[in-house]
């Protein structure tokens, strides 16, 4: 019975894993249509996470399946909980990708000038899939490396957070200078805050997987 629960256990953190490598995957290929401004590229954005519900629900209903039926100890019940929440903000990251990539290649295609932006966005994407990665190696890792992965991860939300700012900063300063275009402005602000929002979301995950390894209650983390 053992062998079979880990088996199913296996299974779940792969599932897991495919889902959390799907939206790190479509980041950076919306990273790398912003920067080539790629307008078809950004498609395969949309292709990447459509399915990422459906996933996110298969996962649970396994979880629940295992729960039912072996009635794990409480450091695999620990675990089993936090990979339910897990899926949650897997699926949020995805819907940001591709709520980015729709309104990002708008953009392009409207003309907005970026040419004074791109370094901000490209800087702040590139912070949040730090962010995303560091807190998602956190899967594999022993209880002895989850608090370094853990720190890093913050270390990049918080360069996502300041970078922001700035890009809020230096885009409100155009608007000063061109209040016709306080439309499009205000919408590349609301597009590009779903990276910062992606940042915030990674560490959300690094502390679900603090918990799954470390145990304690989940609200400390």
């Amino acid at each position: 019975m053992l062998k079979s629960y880990e088996e199913k256990l296996n299974a779940i953190q792969n599932m897991v894993k495919d889902a959390s490598q799907k939206v790190v995957n479509a980041h950076k290929i919306a990273l790398d249509s912003f920067t080539n401004k790629d307008i078809d590229e950004f498609r395969s954005v949309l292709d990447l996470v459509k399915s990422l519900d459906d996933e996110a629900r298969a996962i649970d209903n396994e979880i629940v399946k295992v729960i039912a039926l072996y009635g794990p100890e409480a450091s695999q019940l620990r675990e089993l909980i936090a990979y339910i929440k897990l899926t949650n903000e897997i699926v949020r990251i995805g819907d940001y990708a591709k709520t980015y990539a729709k309104n990002i290649s708008r953009h392009i295609q409207n003309e907005i000038e970026f040419s004074a932006l791109d370094d901000y966005i490209i800087q702040l994407h590139e912070t949040a899939i730090e962010a995303l990665e560091y807190a998602l190696s956190m899967l594999d890792a022993n209880v002895e490396e989850v608090d370094d992965l853990y720190h890093k991860a913050l270390v990049e939300e918080s360069k996502t957070d300041e970078i922001f700012k700035l890009f809020e900063k230096e885009l409100l300063a155009d608007l000063c200078k061109e209040r016709e275009k306080i439309s499009d402005y205000l919408n590349v602000l609301s597009t590009c805050r779903k990276l910062e929002r992606t940042g915030d979301r990674a560490v959300e995950i690094a502390k679900l997987l603090l918990f799954a390894k470390k145990g304690g209650k989940l609200e400390n983390f």
